[in-house]
């Protein structure tokens, strides 16, 4: 990881980056069985050659999310391998766009190599990856942890998935029944979240967890009642005084989980406060202003609001959506960020010429 820091801020042959690449090579003479030494991604764990990794350390989890984040499932050590190979597969690591490769001595389990394959578009990995949050859904119960393993599994799906397809309106689902709407609703806010943080600039572990924040935004819902939520008609006061507990609830619930980003409890929290301060739950702190991926996440769940059919209202044209962001900019939204998801979406050519003033 200190030599991915290195390779990330300095040139690729600077004295420290070859001090710290020799270092790592007299690490491999140890590791190595019979000539070969591996890392492999399972879940949310790491294992070096197949045994699983127990110690705990932010190195560790940063290098496992950017593995993930890479779709790299495997690496292969060969002995031999030089520092070249190392310093190569380094820079691709630590580079926004570059893909790592195999080498030689270096061999590299990429999910990237499996979407080139004709076969596997990005509408095609979209079905899969909210076929994966599905089943974590299905199966959960307060009673049960959730499934991060499963969800993880789908943030990546997500990011490579629109790597392949520009036009993010053609990746998020439409929604075919009511009673699918919590685990559909939750992807498609974690892609248009995923979609704005990259117009941003945002990349890498980041990029993840920014992904993850979205895809559990509503995890409090699934302490409602059913009934409540599925209702065909307008909530009573008593009802809505429900619904409103779900940001609390859900925060409450991800705090107490391991490997839950500390952004996605925040989120999970704030994303029904608005830009101004007001909104739900009251903080009684109106001045204090939404983490950033909360304002990400509460323009992304409004636009997949909208468009979506409910039983109590039709969905809304895409214009129709955008006149009510630039109406609520700097009241309910960031005015900057609603100007930069609008824009992006012009540039992807979503619609037609769009701007936010």
């Amino acid at each position: 990881m200190s030599a991915m820091s290195y390779i990330a801020l300095y040139a690729k042959d600077h004295s420290a980056l070859s001090e710290l690449l020799e270092n790592v090579i007299a690490l491999l003479d140890d590791l190595y069985v019979d000539d070969r030494f591996s890392i492999t991604v399972l879940g949310t764990n790491l294992l070096f050659n197949d045994s699983t990794v127990t110690e705990k350390g932010i190195h560790i989890e940063n290098f496992r999310k950017r593995l993930r984040v890479k779709g790299v499932e495997k690496i292969v050590f060969i002995k031999g391998v030089s520092a070249d190979e190392i310093r190569g597969f380094m820079y691709k690591m630590a580079s926004k766009d570059e893909t790592p490769v195999s080498s030689e001595h270096l061999l590299v389990g990429a999910l990237q190599v499996k979407l080139k394959s004709p076969e596997s578009g990005g509408l095609e990995m979209m079905e899969k990856n909210i076929s994966r949050v599905k089943d974590v859904y299905n199966e959960f119960s307060r009673f049960k942890e959730l499934d991060v393993f499963g969800l993880e599994d789908a943030i990546v799906g997500f990011i490579l998935a629109l790597k392949t397809e520009s036009n993010v309106l053609r990746m998020i689902s439409p929604i075919k029944s009511f009673s699918e709407y919590t685990y559909v609703h939750a992807a498609n806010v974690s892609i248009l979240t995923i979609f704005q943080a990259e117009s941003l600039g945002l990349s890498g572990e980041a990029l993840y967890d920014i992904g993850l924040a979205g895809l559990l935004h509503d995890m409090g819902k699934m302490f409602i009642s059913k009934d409540i939520l599925n209702k065909d008609t307008k909530l009573d006061e008593t009802e809505w005084s429900e619904v409103k507990k779900h940001p609390i609830l859900g925060a409450m619930y991800l705090s107490k989980l391991d490997k839950i980003p500390k952004v996605a409890v925040i989120t999970a929290f704030e994303h029904h406060l608005k830009f101004d301060g007001t909104g739900y739950p009251d903080t009684h702190r109106r001045g204090k202003r939404q983490h950033i991926v909360s304002q990400l996440v509460a323009i992304a769940d409004f636009f997949d609001a909208m468009r979506t059919e409910r039983p109590y209202r039709k969905t809304v044209d895409l214009q129709a959506i955008v006149l009510l962001l630039k109406e609520t900019a700097g009241k309910d939204f960031n005015p900057l960020l609603i100007n930069n998801f609008l824009k992006a979406l012009n540039r992807i050519g979503a619609f037609g010429e769009i701007t936010c003033e």
